[in-house]
């Protein structure tokens, strides 16, 4: 039986990457976004309508998932939104708005999903985080914060959700080439060293990998019927295991002469 999987963040980069490699593999795929011109609807292609800070639209686009292909067998969070800089010099607004997409909108995804994924008693929820995920970087704190809190979720959820046959996954990229950005805070204060980060990350981007190889991973863990936990991708195994071996004073130094000479 064709299996079902819905992809949130589809209209771009890594989720459109994704839903476009299940749907070459014969998957039924629900491309889920708040902007769906890059799909054409067919026979397993249902492009919808999702803005996962809005229960009202999670809610309708599980129905139609449900109606249509009859279930899910895999969700892929994928949808996020970038925020960066001193912490200092961040709203109230642009705090929360983070959190309630990267963070609240993967929960209720996941809320919505598990009753569906509980009555079949199989499914799989992939989140994706980030290599910052797990190492915290200078001026990134608004962006790691969630992309932290969304992996100690994931981490606890895999048991509870065990009880029903429902595996949970995080796959954790590096540097991705997408048109993803991030939004950017400023204060006076850091600027000599806030525009070093701007600088390297603006590089970087330039020289990072396409976001089919993360789209390869996410496949490779739907289709992963192990207790495996976490993936790596675009290269963030290699930088996790140089944290693990290196001492934590070696490894803040290397982070400090990469990321907060000044700049001048």
């Amino acid at each position: 039986m064709t299996k079902t999987v819905l992809v949130t963040g589809a209209s771009s980069g890594v989720g459109e990457a994704t839903a476009r490699l299940f749907a070459a593999k014969g998957w039924n795929v629900v491309a889920a976004s708040r902007s769906m011109g890059k799909f054409d609807p067919g026979e397993k292609m249902l492009p919808l309508f999702l803005d996962v800070t809005d229960k009202a639209t999670i809610a309708d686009a599980i129905e139609k998932t449900r109606h249509r292909f009859g279930g899910l067998d895999v969700l892929v969070n994928n949808a996020g939104i970038g925020l960066a800089g001193p912490l200092e010099a961040v709203t109230d607004r642009q705090l929360r708005a983070i959190f309630d997409t990267n963070f609240f909108g993967v929960a209720a995804m996941i809320q919505a999903v598990v009753p569906l994924m509980r009555r079949q008693k199989s499914g799989t929820i992939i989140n994706v985080t980030s290599i910052t995920g797990r190492l915290g970087l200078p001026f990134m704190s608004p962006y790691d914060a969630t992309k932290f809190a969304v992996e100690g979720l994931s981490e606890s959820l895999r048991y509870e959700l065990s009880l029903f046959g429902v595996r949970v996954k995080v796959v954790e990229p590096g540097g991705v080439k997408t048109a993803f950005a991030h939004e950017w805070a400023r204060h006076d204060a850091y600027e000599p060293f806030h525009q070093k980060l701007i600088d390297q990350m603006t590089a970087g981007a330039a020289k990072a990998r396409g976001p089919h190889g993360v789209a390869s991973v996410i496949f490779k863990a739907a289709n992963d019927r192990s207790a495996r936990f976490r993936y790596t991708a675009n290269g963030s195994g290699a930088f996790l295991a140089l944290h693990g071996l290196l001492p934590e004073r070696v490894w803040r130094g290397i982070v400090r002469s990469a990321f907060m000479k000044r700049h001048d």
